[in-house]
């Protein structure tokens, strides 16, 4: 119902009367436009005062946890609720909020009221900030276990008529859902008892349970009945069904009729089409919230209806020729300190919402809530998520649990949904319950089968991904197998190559001509034969020498130490060096393309290396480093061409592929490019002795 306050009541915080601030005439003839200061309009029901426009807009901004403002003209007010506001004004609650302001020993700190005329900031501002956020010119008592005895002390108060002495106890800190350890009764009870209306509207304002049991199991409405108080009881029923009530109101203007048992009214959307999925697994998502924070998603939602219900009626009550940059809206919930940072952003995504899309998000809250509550105020159903899981004060990823940003986004997603609601204007209670049960089943129904589409979903992804291991680990000894079988036939293929060319070395003095047959190769690093008379014919490397394998071993050693230069072994190991080297720098940069050319070229420096020592006799150390220079230089060329073959993984280095073909491929090249410099460092160290 609407209301306006008949009497001349001032604003409790710059005490603004009457219309003294209209335009004055010289204003009117010089055409300036004054500010116009008008009677209180509006009202703050936590705080027992009145308001005008520009203090009340400083207490918008503050937040309903700290000023709950409501409009005097355009509110939709309960009487009960209204009279304890005239009631709580008239008897001097603007004295409690500002106590040490009144004290004759507080005018030499030089803090002053502000004054109507003031601007609203810095000044007001300020000043509503200290008043009603800080509190710093309430009373209060410096002894420990004073809000104890304060709530005693409200649990006897409100059985009488002085709600400003309940309002100063419970300014101080006194609790509204106390139990007395004796008696076993709540102040709300005690209240309800002794009808005390105004201290009902007080105690449910801050925050007492209408469905708060005492010792022995009592509500305040069964305590009110049984006092023979219908009209408080009734008032205390509806008082438990304030949240879902107010949200029903603001979206088709009515309430369920509490008295006759039908205690939720859900509408219905203008125009019906088929819910898409997104719709069903969002609604999915919020059935399965704990019982805990459905309740924070409701409030939180509760609380935005009466911020745009609160803007609505601020904008139809702005004087249209007195525009003031000072009486700003309030975009969306401010921020409340006692909730964590990330239910603050939550709330304030709620704004982004447009009509269609709040209102849809209304609707679920409903029909949730009226799934979660029996149909008795104070008994609700089991949740099916645990109480213990986080909705908004722990942080962490939205495929863990359900936050109510995420909430918000994937419902504000939906274009169009509801099902039809039981609550008719025409319809009645009785002969429904079948359809209530067979609705509540297909929900639940549609939800079983999203997550089961869902977890099918996921588990054939996942028998993909096994499968395809499965045939992997299949091939991988095949692979190893034919490898293996390949570098066998390589190294036999190797062997008999080395075998062909030292047979044809040993035989081929019989068919060389025209060379004497007691000629052997030469291995001075001269171009002159050291036993003969004439340059050698042959090719560099392949020059003739004695044969001397029937001579004394020590006199074949020393013509071998005279025919063979320390310097040309010096020269020709460094070129093998070299060459390594080329081939390490191959390896390090993954450059597979590199390896078999540097292989080619280590084969090309060791022949040329091995060419200088004889193949027959001389000492066993020669003997077995150019024998080993030899057969790891033709190994390291085959190994190299191996690393071409289609089936090897073209990256070498830890990040790529790690195959095991591969892995034993580069192991063995690098074990014959180390078993190459082993063998040239000790012909090296030999020759330098």
């Amino acid at each position: 119902m609407s209301a306006r306050s008949k009497r001349a009541d001032v604003c409790g915080d710059c005490g603004a009367l009457g219309e003294s601030g209209c335009r004055s005439r010289f204003d009117e003839l010089t055409g300036r436009i004054g500010r116009k200061i008008a009677e209180p309009t509006w009202a703050s029901v936590n705080r027992g005062i009145l308001l005008c426009d520009e203090c009340c807009s400083v207490h918008r901004s503050l937040g309903r946890h700290i000023s709950r403002v409501k409009s005097l003209r355009r509110g939709a007010w309960v009487p009960s609720q209204l009279s304890m506001v005239h009631t709580l004004n008239s008897n001097g609650a603007n004295s409690i909020w500002e106590h040490s302001l009144l004290d004759p020993t507080h005018a030499k700190t030089g803090r002053k009221k502000p004054q109507p005329k003031d601007p609203v900031h810095p000044t007001k501002a300020d000043f509503i900030r200290a008043k009603h956020q800080l509190l710093a010119f309430v009373y209060r008592g410096g002894d420990e276990g004073e809000d104890a005895d304060l709530s005693r002390q409200l649990h006897s108060a409100v059985r009488t008529v002085n709600l400003e002495t309940s309002l100063r106890m419970l300014a101080q800190g006194a609790d509204p859902n106390f139990l007395h350890p004796e008696k076993g009764t709540r102040p709300l009870h005690v209240a309800a008892k002794e009808g005390q209306a105004g201290q009902v509207e007080l105690l449910l304002v801050y925050g007492a349970s209408a469905t708060g049991s005492d010792a022995h199991g009592q509500t305040p409405a069964v305590a009110a009945a049984a006092a023979g108080h219908l009209d408080l009881a009734a008032r205390l029923q509806e008082a438990a069904f304030e949240l879902t009530d107010r949200l029903s109101h603001y979206l088709c203007g009515r309430v369920p009729d509490h008295a006759s048992g039908r205690h939720f009214l859900v509408p219905e959307m203008a125009d019906h089409v088929e819910q898409p999925e997104a719709a069903k697994a969002a609604r999915c998502r919020l059935q399965q919230l704990p019982n805990r924070l459905f309740e924070e998603l409701a409030t939180d939602v509760y609380d935005e209806v009466d911020r745009r219900e609160t803007e609505s009626c601020w904008a139809a009550l702005q004087p249209a020729p007195w525009p003031s940059p000072d009486r700003s809206i309030v975009p969306f919930l401010p921020v409340n300190p006692e909730l964590s940072a990330t239910r603050n952003q939550g709330r304030q995504k709620l704004a982004r919402l447009n009509a269609r899309e709040f209102a849809i998000l209304i609707m679920d809250v409903l029909s949730d809530a009226k799934r979660r509550q029996s149909f008795t105020p104070g008994q609700r159903g089991e949740s099916e998520v645990s109480d213990d899981e986080p909705l908004y004060d722990s942080v962490a990823s939205d495929d863990d649990y359900v936050t109510a940003a995420a909430s918000v986004d994937t419902l504000s997603a939906l274009s169009a949904l509801h099902s039809s609601s039981e609550e008719k204007e025409s319809g009645g209670g009785g002969g429904s319950e079948g359809s209530r049960v067979e609705q509540l089943l297909k929900q639940q129904l549609e939800c079983s089968e999203t997550r089961l589409d869902s977890m099918s979903q996921q588990i054939r992804a996942l028998q993909a991904t096994v499968a395809k291991l499965v045939q992997t680990n299949d091939n991988i000894p095949s692979q190893l197998q034919s490898q293996v079988s390949s570098l066998m036939a390589e190294n036999t293929h190797l062997r008999s190559i080395i075998a062909q060319a030292g047979l044809n070395a040993a035989n081929g003095h019989a068919e060389r001509s025209p060379r004497p047959p007691s000629a052997r190769r030469c291995r001075s690093s001269s171009g002159r034969c050291p036993c003969t008379s004439r340059n050698c014919s042959g090719p560099r490397g392949h020059r003739l020498v004695p044969n001397l394998s029937s001579a004394d071993p020590e006199m074949w050693r020393l013509e071998c130490e005279a025919s063979v230069s320390p310097a040309e072994v010096k020269e020709r190991t460094d070129v093998v060096t070299k060459r390594i080297q080329e081939l390490w720098a191959a390896m390090v940069d993954n450059r597979r393309e590199l390896f078999l050319p540097c292989a080619v070229r280590i084969r090309a420096a060791v022949a040329d290396l091995t060419a200088i020592f004889p193949q027959e006799g001389g000492e066993e150390v020669v003997r077995e480093a150019v024998q080993q220079l030899t057969q790891h230089s033709g190994r390291l060329q085959a190994e190299c061409a191996c690393l071409l073959s289609p089936g090897v993984s073209p990256s070498l280095g830890p990040e790529g592929p790690s195959e095991p073909g591969h892995t034993l491929l580069v192991q063995k090249v690098r074990s014959c490019a180390y078993d190459i410099a082993k063998a040239t460092k000790l012909l090296v160290t030999h020759f330098q002795v």
